[in-house]
């Protein structure tokens, strides 16, 4: 059964705006109206899989190794840490301007597959942390070989009747 709807062109014009919100809403781009100052502290995360397990790259300019917390849990691996202020807190500043943010963060990822939380390795280094996570034994794909033997005959013994 086909639905007849009456034509109206506000509607369209309206579903038109409500792309554009959504367009600057979801970009990395995002408007900031009044003073300027970004709401949120956001961490850059790039997360890709290898033969052996995944890889997970955060950038954390400005943030000392020991204040990260990794935290494993099943499939998830969770990132917390804080971001140093950008000025100390007795110093009055009027901010023109202020894109880099101050605080806490915190990251969750959950991978697909099962994953090995003893054999996880950290790396940091100018800001990059790389987070090796390989796959669990039971994920991981094995090998499994083929013996061969040579053909077995089998002989049929007479049973009594």
């Amino acid at each position: 059964m086909t639905t007849i709807t009456r034509y109206d062109p506000f509607r369209e014009a309206l579903s038109l705006r409500n792309a554009l919100n959504q367009l600057f809403e979801q970009s990395f781009v995002r408007p900031t109206w009044g003073n300027g100052v970004v709401q949120g502290v956001s961490v850059p995360v790039n997360v890709y899989e290898t033969e052996a397990g995944y890889q997970v790259q955060v950038l954390l300019p400005g943030v000392k190794p020991e204040d990260i917390d990794l935290l494993v849990q099943e499939n998830s691996l969770t990132i917390k840490g804080q971001f140093p202020p950008a000025t100390k807190p007795e110093q009055q500043v009027n901010w023109l301007l202020q894109e880099i943010g101050s605080g806490a963060f915190e990251r969750s990822i959950v991978f697909p597959k099962g994953i090995d939380a003893n054999q996880i390795t950290t790396s940091y280094e100018h800001g990059m942390l790389t987070i090796t996570v390989p796959f669990s034994q039971e994920t991981r794909p094995r090998k499994i070989s083929i013996t061969g033997s040579a053909p077995r005959q089998m002989t049929v013994e007479a049973g009594a009747r």
